[in-house]
């Protein structure tokens, strides 16, 4: 049966004494000796770098510390290589076994799996526990387990470091301990389990260390020995990782979950790999980004030049942490050549290329260019490469350009065209300026032919190539507007009376078709449309007529309208109270629009004297005397005299004429 010691003889008190005081004297020499670890935010902009004058750029290759949001774990071996010293820190747990220590405060805020802590427990088998609700501070640290991580039957909380059934309380066994070690923003919380025997295999021990870090939340775990060995206790368990609150999520390192394995010198760290929490970038010498990569190209113009590697870290209190590193380039007597790139031109007859040069003053250089000139510029009108060779002091440097000169096809494809598609049309892109075979084609239709036919409206383009060398025209085609027509004006008519109605217009190759209110008039196209009014006829009749040419068309009409006196004949009497609103006034509209007018009018009782009188009349009598007085009923006579002779009644016509006043 598994005891823990619990009392502790005055020797053994001397003895712990005397170890703690030790270790005070350790602690003061390691604060001053351990300032940060391999966790810490930090940013390595490399070495300088020293450029000669054929090497005008150079990479700059900068290294940082990856981190994240806590809500995941990635876990990577490192190499063996404690940070910090394992004894000479606060001992906790001494000739004790299977226990909680007491509630221990960080001195910062460390983040783990999305919750922020300010304490620990550090349990005597091996773990650090952020969960003092489950786990009695002073209270029993269970030693038996055989779950893998992660399980809710584990420690929630918890880094196992590794976890397993190890006994502080065997005689000669080291003190466990912890230590802060390093400043803001990275101090470091250092558990050191140094030497500590097995239970129930006391002649093996366990010593391991582990360390987390301020800002970066990262967990390492160095491990300088586990025997496999003491299978015979808890099946010799042991396990290395980390779990969550509730033992639903966790990470071991690899091959070192639950189980009974060795290992001899081996760490691993535990890095928070969620939502990236640093933001790196490289800055120049006024303090601008130049690059948010690591890596970079930079080509200096000045003797020395300083870059600075900077990564900003926000832990997950909201505490902003800025690491900077510099490095210095020197450029050693070099200079740089710039000739501008290569270049393609159309259309161009020359180009003057310029040597400019950065940190050299071109007086003091020489120039030799592939084509033998001296000069610092050179014009050239031929496609090739050129190369100039710089000597400034005793560095000789050599660039080139390429230059490509062309010419662009000629092509027109007109002004845009507006047609009525009775012919096809050809949209022609053949250059006038070179042979066309030797000239590449494409139609926004996809065609790749010089020339296209269309027969629909829109808009076409063409891109000519000519070697490096394109031109693009372009070309509406809308479809024509304007056909004009024309037929009669609208006029009155009687009925039986026959009318010819013509459709004029100038366009040519054209169809007709009439229409009455809108009704196709079967057989009727012609230009001309031959017609009688009948009684059938409605007041107003309106003809109409469409002409077609290709794809357009163009419409006019006509109304006819009947006469109020539909039959034409002059009225032999007048009834303006009688039947207001019907045959109130004389109405010779018809005779003034066929004559051409009637020149007078006029009206005599029987007596024979005029009564009323009207140049130029058309409906304007109505039953009253010269003055507007209405005349009484009765019987009067007229006369009317017609501008023209009329076929019917003559240049000159009379009646009789009955004015009714009484309402039947």
């Amino acid at each position: 049966m598994k005891q823990t010691a619990t009392l502790y003889s005055f020797f053994g008190f001397l003895k712990s004494l005397s170890l703690q005081l030790f270790f005070i004297f350790i602690l003061l020499f390691c604060l001053n000796s351990f300032a940060q670890g391999p966790g810490c935010p930090n940013v390595n902009a490399g070495g300088n770098i020293e450029l000669d004058c054929d090497q005008p750029c150079t990479d700059l290759s900068a290294t940082f510390l990856q981190t994240g949001e806590t809500t995941s774990y990635e876990v990577a071996p490192i190499d063996y290589n404690p940070p910090f010293p394992s004894t000479g820190g606060t001992p906790i747990s001494v000739n004790t076994d299977d226990v909680w220590s007491d509630p221990i405060p960080l001195p910062f805020d460390f983040c783990f799996y999305g919750g922020t802590y300010s304490e620990i427990l550090i349990g005597s088998n091996g773990v650090i526990t952020f969960d003092l609700v489950n786990n009695e501070p002073n209270g029993f640290c269970d030693w038996s387990f055989s779950d893998p991580i992660p399980s809710n039957n584990l420690f929630s909380t918890t880094i196992f470091g590794p976890y397993m059934d190890i006994d502080p309380s065997i005689d000669g066994s080291g003190i466990i301990n912890y230590t802060i070690f390093g400043e803001v923003p990275c101090r470091t919380m250092v558990v050191n389990f140094p030497v500590i025997p097995y239970f129930s295999c006391e002649d093996l021990n366990m010593t391991t260390q582990i360390v987390i870090y301020e800002t970066t939340n990262v967990v390492e775990i160095y491990l300088e020995n586990r025997s496999d060995a003491c299978s015979n206790w808890n099946s010799g368990n042991a396990v290395i990782g980390l779990q969550n609150q509730n033992g639903t999520e966790g990470i071991s390192a690899p091959n070192r979950n639950t189980g009974n394995w060795s290992a001899i010198n081996e760490a691993w760290r535990f890095t928070p790999n969620g939502n990236s929490n640093v933001a790196f970038s490289w800055l120049n010498e006024n303090n601008e980004v130049i690059s948010t990569d690591p890596i970079i190209n930079v080509c200096p113009t000045d003797e020395v030049t300083t870059y600075t590697a900077q990564a900003v870290y926000t832990n997950c209190n909201g505490d902003e942490i800025i690491e900077n590193d510099e490095v210095i380039v020197t450029f050693n007597g070099g200079f740089i050549i710039d000739l501008g790139g290569n270049q393609e031109f159309c259309d161009e007859e020359n180009y003057t290329i310029t040597a400019d040069l950065a940190i050299a003053n071109p007086e003091d250089a020489s120039f030799l260019w592939s084509n033998n000139e001296t000069t610092q510029s050179i014009t050239v009108t031929e496609s090739d490469i050129y190369t100039v060779e710089v000597t400034y002091g005793n560095c000789t440097l050599s660039e080139s350009v390429s230059l490509s000169f062309g010419i662009s096809p000629l092509i027109n494809l007109g002004e845009d065209i507006e047609t009525c598609f009775e012919n096809n049309i050809v949209l022609d892109a053949t250059p006038s300026n070179m042979d066309p075979n030797d000239v590449t084609y494409l139609w926004n239709t996809g065609a790749t032919s010089p020339s296209i036919i269309v027969n629909e409206i829109g808009n076409y383009s063409v891109i000519a190539s000519f070697g490096d060398c394109e031109v693009e025209d372009s070309i509406t085609i809308s479809g024509r507007t304007d056909l004009n027509i024309d037929v009669n004006d609208d006029f009155k008519s009687c009925i039986g009376e026959e009318w010819t109605i013509t459709a004029n217009t100038n366009e040519e190759g054209v169809t007709f078709q009439w229409y009455l209110n809108g009704e196709l008039i079967t057989g009727e196209t012609s230009s001309t449309l031959v017609l009688v009014v009948s009684e059938n006829s409605s007041d107003i009749e309106n003809y109409s007529v469409v002409i077609n040419k290709g794809d357009c068309t163009g419409t006019d009409d006509v109304n006819i309208e009947l006469y109020n006196v539909s039959n034409c004949v002059i009225t032999q009497g007048i009834s303006p109270d009688a039947t207001p609103g019907f045959n109130d006034y004389l109405d010779l509209e018809f005779l003034s629009d066929r004559t051409g007018g009637i020149t007078n009018l006029q009206i005599f009782n029987r007596y024979g004297t005029i009564v009323f009188n009207k140049n130029n009349y058309i409906n304007e009598w109505k039953g009253q005397d010269k003055n507007g007085n209405k005349l009484p009923t009765g019987t009067y006579y007229y006369v009317i005299e017609f501008a023209s002779t009329d076929d019917v009644y003559g240049p000159q016509t009379s009646g009789w004429i009955y004015l009714n006043r009484n309402a039947n």
